[in-house]
């Protein structure tokens, strides 16, 4: 199938064989690999811990989920394309996947819902893509870390499942390649397969606590350029926090406050402690880049401070037309209390 941005072609198991970037003219499944989205299953009896360890030696018993039971296009429209694919795992579980293309948006998302019972198994969703890159970043809160792609040493073979918040990604100097996803934290790197981990069947010290029916959403994200917060972090977070809607509900035309560099974000905003008519706002640099920006507010503010965690003021900031200056150093957070005018 084809859309506006890209050519998509499946295998027999319903998994992306090609993904062609008409954007750029290049295929996003490396030559070779295996096909974008394969679900991965395999036995999982870590030495210790159970219900949250793994191994080094899990990635030589996981095997391709291909045991495809339903296929069938659920959605065609103008916004996007949903094909919807359940899979048999092991011997009690299934998988649910829907597979969606949008017309205008680059993300491929994975809606998936499992129902799970199986008993020391480790679930995992691989995408082998055509991006050489010798380190993956990992979000973590308030930045990122980078971790080897390689297993050259005892010290890289030891990363062979890292942590991940919202996105990990391999990027080269023009265009890489991101997974984003919702609800799943452990992710594996090796060259340039990524495998998320998406569900555990641990036995100790619950040996029911994993089973049931779970959702997640994880998707594959293609972008020009390296990684930055405008192709891939931004991106992370509307698929992380997405648009709420109610009847009834009546939208403000402006934002409480607006920062004028994209890799300067607003984590989070909250009613001062000690202040009257007063909030704060954590802001922090996510690129690790030095950055000089400009905070800007829809309301008339008063008095603009620079303060510490406890809220006690550190600084007054001089305020011209209801904006601040601020510096920031590599992912370093602030702390900006806010009296209103």
């Amino acid at each position: 199938l084809e859309t506006p941005i890209y050519a998509v072609r499946f295998d027999e198991n319903g998994y992306i064989a090609s993904l062609f970037d008409k954007r750029a003219g290049r295929e996003v499944r490396r030559v070779g690999g295996a096909p974008l989205g394969t679900l991965y299953l395999g036995e999982d009896v870590p030495a210790d811990w159970d219900n949250w360890d793994i191994d080094s030696d899990q990635a030589a018993k996981l095997r391709p989920v291909r045991r495809l039971l339903s296929r069938a296009v659920v959605s065609d429209g103008a916004v996007e394309l949903r094909i919807r694919a359940v899979y048999a795992l092991g011997e009690h579980s299934s998988a649910t996947v829907d597979t969606v293309l949008y017309a205008e948006d680059p993300r491929v998302d994975f809606h998936l819902l499992v129902d799970w019972q199986e008993k020391h198994a480790l679930l995992k969703a691989g995408f082998d893509v055509n991006v050489s890159a010798s380190v993956a970043k990992h979000e973590i809160q308030f930045g990122h870390i980078e971790r080897p792609t390689t297993r050259n040493n005892s010290w890289e073979a030891a990363k062979f499942e890292v942590c991940n918040h919202e996105w990990t990604d391999l990027s080269e100097s023009r265009y890489g390649v991101a997974l984003l996803n919702d609800c799943k934290y452990g992710v594996s790197v090796n060259e340039s397969d990524i495998r998320l981990t998406l569900h555990k069947g641990g036995c100790r010290p619950d040996p029911s606590g994993d089973a049931g029916r779970h959702e997640m959403l994880y998707a594959l994200l293609p972008h020009l350029g390296p990684m930055g917060a405008e192709n891939v972090i931004a991106p992370a977070r509307e698929l992380n926090y997405p648009t709420l809607w109610a009847p009834g509900l009546t939208l403000e035309d402006e934002p409480l406050a607006t920062v004028s560099q994209s890799n300067i974000l607003i984590e989070s905003v909250k009613c001062a402690e000690d202040v009257e008519d007063a909030f704060v706002l954590r802001l922090f640099e996510a690129e690790r880049c030095h950055t000089k920006c400009t905070l800007s507010f829809s309301c008339e503010v008063a008095h603009v401070y620079r303060v510490n965690m406890l809220e006690e003021i550190e600084e007054e900031l001089f305020v011209l037309d209801d904006c601040v200056e601020l510096s920031f150093r590599p992912f370093e957070i602030q702390s900006i209390l806010v009296k209103r005018g």
